[in-house]
């Protein structure tokens, strides 16, 4: 796949939304996940055993919502939160790119009506779906939305660019559906996943244009990187890993992103024994990217899986990550972020906070 035509100038985050199980804020969320906090109950579905599947889910959330109508509550939450206390924008339009899931990750979701609820919510913003801005691709579908505002930015069209991802796994159409596929973690199943839910935003502009110095820069995306999996999850043949691998090796190659190690790495990934070897395929065939020694965070030990929402949650949590989540160091904190859906896209990149 040919590597997203971005430029070398960073992508500079000026704003941050997020809304999840542990927090209805990023400054919640980011807090909740720092200090190991775990939010997973059992559900009225029940499992091929009869047993009652777990999910990591907003309780705030009545239980008879569609997962269209989770997700909307998702992600009207997380840009509120996002846009909280953003000085005017000026008079021109908002573009707004979105990652969503994958199709048949779950229950059917209108794309184009979830859009158009959370466009209506923006109303103040000036909010307005970009063209090509609705991007299902379940785990890697926020990367490929950075690229996609990175694209935008570079255009010069626009100043800003709202980017952001939701998903929830957690409605009980698409919990009976991952219970069918043997999917669910628990009782029997030791290789599975325990279902989450989540949503977020940023506010993006360029590193170093006027509009960007005009406001706190809260981190900088220093490049983004998109590839194909030819052996995806959902097929028989074994992991190989080439996909990770190739948007690791974009990265590696960048000239700001890969010019030094990365202190950190945040996985999108559940805990399926698959995501762990392709990670390690890719790593081995990259480890000039990553931290040495190796040292990271997965999602699935706070959320669960989030579907399309975890590579926004995880960035998110790259703007608040220093070591184990705390550590002082000089200079800027650079994090690798990385995800890789069930069909076939994969996507990653280097997020750098000041010091």
């Amino acid at each position: 796949m040919t590597p997203p035509d971005l430029g070398t100038k960073p992508l500079a985050i000026v704003g941050l939304g997020l809304c999840t199980p542990l927090g209805l804020t990023a400054q919640g969320t980011q807090a909740a996940v720092a200090a190991g906090s775990i939010r997973m109950f059992e559900t009225d579905v029940a499992d091929t055993r009869g047993e009652p599947v777990r999910a990591s889910l907003l309780k705030l959330c009545d239980a008879g919502l569609s997962r269209g109508e989770r997700m909307a509550a998702l992600a009207t939450t997380a840009l509120a939160d996002c846009m909280q206390g953003t000085p005017p924008l000026g008079k021109g339009l908002l573009p707004v790119v979105l990652g969503l899931p994958e199709p048949e990750s779950g229950a059917p979701v209108d794309g184009q009506k979830l859009a158009q609820s959370m466009l209506e919510a923006g109303t103040n913003w000036h909010l307005h779906l970009a063209e090509g801005g609705l991007l299902p691709a379940g785990r890697a579908a926020f990367f490929h939305a950075l690229c996609r505002a990175g694209e935008l930015l570079a255009s010069h069209r626009y100043p800003w660019v709202l980017v952001g991802a939701v998903d929830s796994l957690c409605d009980r159409e698409s919990l009976r559906m991952l219970a069918a596929r043997g999917r669910i973690l628990g009782g029997h199943n030791r290789d599975g996943i325990i279902p989450g839910e989540g949503a977020g935003f940023m506010l993006l502009g360029r590193m170093g244009e006027q509009t960007a110095r005009a406001m706190p820069v809260r981190g900088a995306v220093l490049g983004c990187a998109l590839a194909e999996e030819a052996h995806p999850f959902l097929q028989s043949q074994p992991v190989l890993g080439n996909g990770l691998t190739e948007a690791f090796r974009q990265l590696r190659t960048h000239p700001v992103a890969g010019a030094r190690r990365t202190d950190f790495f945040l996985s999108c990934q559940p805990t399926e024994a698959f995501w762990g070897r392709e990670f390690v395929y890719a790593y081995l065939r990259n480890s000039a990217l990553l931290p040495e020694p190796l040292t990271g965070e997965g999602i699935a030990e706070s959320l669960g899986d989030p579907g399309a929402a975890a590579g926004v949650i995880q960035t998110g949590m790259a703007l608040h990550a220093r070591g184990r989540w705390g550590e002082a160091r000089p200079g800027g904190w650079r994090t690798l972020v990385f995800g890789s859906a069930d069909n076939s896209k994969v996507g990653a990149c280097v997020v750098e906070v000041p010091s």
